[in-house]
């Protein structure tokens, strides 16, 4: 496994979870969007599977909805948290989460399993490299029915970055300053990121830790071209799933991809 994946997913991911946590008030107006387009397709109800679920905001925002959720994710953290929220919300029935490595789906999820829709929410793809996400959709492709349908959303997107990019930034999560440094190689398509963690006391700072990182950022077309090779067409793709806002150089990417 990448050391940065293991230290900001496993051994670092109560910082990385207040980051998410703080992404869950969009989720219901994500899931809807989604739900709309769905109904498009002829997709009402049925099982998703969601990857790299995190703690479980779009999983447990279609369980409330009345689909039956499955999520995938490397962080026990982020599992045992999404089983929390689940039965919290009272949808634990409906859910199920399990803690492994997303690129080992077939091994994770009964082959036999059936799915109508999968989702790979906020930039969950990138962090190994081609081959492995390839890899992956293909697994995903393997375990969704003829005529499902896949959501890659809230995604940043090559096109974006000279745009948008913020070198250096700062953020508050609750009680944590988080500082970003960000480079953007634009011959290897990576952005490399450090990510400094501060605790925050008042006006004082006190270093926690700090973790860099770099994922591969994909094009549109490359992206499409990929999903072909992996099982899916690529049908649409938007700014905002809830909206429906245009996609653009401006925006996130979210995708929406049918069985091939």
């Amino acid at each position: 496994m990448e050391d940065w994946i293991r230290r900001i997913f496993i051994e670092r991911a109560d910082l990385f979870l207040k980051i998410m946590n703080e992404r869950w008030p969009g989720a219901e107006a994500l899931v809807d969007g989604m739900i709309r387009l769905l109904k498009d397709f002829g997709v009402e109800g049925g099982r998703i599977l969601d990857l790299c679920c995190g703690n479980g905001r779009v999983a447990i925002s279609f369980a409330k909805k009345g689909f039956t959720a499955v999520g995938v994710d490397l962080s026990p953290m982020f599992i045992e948290d999404a089983k929390a929220r689940a039965r919290e919300l009272g949808v634990s029935k409906r859910t199920s989460f399990i803690c492994g490595d997303a690129r080992k789906l077939l091994s994770l999820i009964p082959k036999d399993a059936c799915f109508d829709v999968v989702t790979s929410v906020w930039t969950s793809i990138g962090y190994y490299g081609k081959s492995e996400d390839l890899a992956v959709f293909k697994q995903a492709r393997q375990l969704t029915r003829d005529g499902g349908i896949l959501f890659i959303a809230e995604t940043a997107h090559r096109d974006s970055l000279s745009l948008r990019l913020c070198p250096s930034s700062f953020t508050i999560h609750e009680d944590t300053v988080l500082v970003e440094d960000t480079r953007w190689d634009a011959l290897t398509s990576r952005l490399r990121t450090t990510w400094s963690f501060y605790a925050k006391n008042g006006d004082d700072l006190k270093f926690i830790d700090r973790i860099a990182f770099e994922i591969y950022i994909y094009s549109v077309s490359e992206l499409a071209s990929m999903l072909i090779e992996a099982g899916w067409e690529t049908v649409a793709t938007y700014g905002n799933l809830a909206t429906r806002q245009p996609f653009g150089p401006w925006t996130d990417l979210n995708l929406v991809a049918k069985t091939i």
